[in-house]
């Protein structure tokens, strides 16, 4: 986002969270010192990614489920997926004032669900398409004015824009990458953002996805799976081998964050903020542009999704592994810009929901729909 990062936008109400941050050593070094818990999760099946919500942290995963963190847990909020098939989620991501979640997955499911109006919105197989979707980003406001962005195995890119009567308009789909895998896209304006690919490609658009320009990484040998884009000159990449690769609007540069060289599976970036997650059940937290501080959780499982968060930080994984912990100044005490400045974040001006951050009440889906596509007239 342009002026505030997400979790200021979306920290609009106190919330009740552990005390205090962990006080950070060395960034080249690992600790074992962690304030991250695993949580006790609803499912035993796979969670593939995670993402910041007006109404706290959601995740998806296999079978199409859905879940959110509430105060007292986390819960199934969708199951089975916006069809009822049980089809696999890969991806997911909120608007920008975080009342909506869209998620996507296996055989061209898309979905949406509204936290204010619990309502999910069926969008899946949009002209036709069928396809596994990797992934999906989105800006814009709920309900209003979204530009949606949706990539898949085939090397796809299908860009949806929400039009005044509530459908989406859909754009002729293209290929940025010449047709190998997405596992990951991300914008960080409406009309800017970035791709990978599989086959070490990155790319970026300027006009909401009409062309794309390859930036790299040509020196790149192992696999990408994640990115985070936080604008032109500001982008990181989760490869193999432990490896979170750094593009400052000029060139890329390697940074080994795992000694251990295991595989960077997920990465997210909130301002100076930035969370990445991988093999083995490691965390790595952002502390400069070529720094990253690993942790060890004692989990085994492979992370394959993370996301930082207005009142908690969330990896996870395979089994159903969910990491958490309590996000910094999510009790409105002062934090830090990454810096080293201390913020106030209850002096921010915010959006107000009628969703409370965490509340006790449980989701669920109070109403379902069947979401309408249009062509371009």
């Amino acid at each position: 986002m342009s002026e505030q990062t997400r979790r200021d936008v979306l920290q609009f109400a106190t919330v009740s969270a552990a005390t205090g941050v962990l006080a950070l050593g060395s960034a080249a070094a690992q600790t074992n010192e962690t304030e991250w818990q695993q949580a006790d999760s609803p499912t035993g099946k796979a969670l593939n990614d995670a993402v910041d919500t007006a109404a706290g942290p959601f995740a998806v995963g296999a079978d199409g489920n859905v879940l959110a963190r509430r105060e007292d847990g986390w819960q199934t909020v969708v199951a089975y997926g916006p069809q009822a098939r049980s089809r696999r989620l890969t991806g997911v991501d909120a608007t920008d004032d975080g009342r909506a979640v869209w998620f996507v997955g296996g055989s061209g499911v898309i979905g949406e669900y509204d936290v204010e109006t619990q309502t999910l919105t069926n969008y899946s197989a949009p002209n036709g398409k069928t396809s596994t979707w990797e992934d999906c980003t989105v800006r814009g406001t709920a309900g209003e004015n979204e530009r949606l962005y949706f990539v898949n195995g085939s090397g796809e890119l299908l860009v949806g824009i929400r039009q005044d009567s509530g459908a989406i308009e859909y754009a002729e789909v293209i290929k940025p990458g010449g047709g190998s895998t997405i596992p990951a896209i991300d914008c960080h304006s409406r009309d800017a953002g970035h791709v990978c690919s599989t086959s070490q490609f990155v790319a970026e658009t300027a006009d909401g996805g009409v062309t794309w320009e390859q930036i790299g990484i040509d020196f790149a040998g192992g696999a990408f799976f994640d990115l985070a884009s936080r604008g032109e000159r500001d982008v990181n990449v989760a490869a193999g081998s432990g490896i979170v690769y750094r593009y400052d609007g000029f060139r890329w540069t390697p940074h080994v964050v795992d000694d251990a060289r295991r595989a960077i599976r997920a990465i997210d970036r909130d301002g100076t903020d930035g969370l990445a997650a991988g093999d083995g059940g490691a965390l790595y937290e952002r502390q400069s542009a070529g720094q990253w501080q690993q942790y060890e959780t004692g989990i085994e499982s492979k992370l394959d999704g993370v996301a930082t968060g207005s009142s908690y930080d969330v990896a996870v994984g395979d089994g159903g592994t969910i990491l958490e912990r309590a996000a910094a100044g999510s009790d409105g005490s002062a934090g830090s810009d990454g810096d080293g400045n201390e913020t106030n974040s209850t002096t921010v001006e915010t959006t107000a929901l009628a969703v409370d951050v965490l509340d006790a009440e449980p989701l669920s889906v109070e109403h379902y729909v069947e979401g309408e596509w249009i062509t371009p007239v």
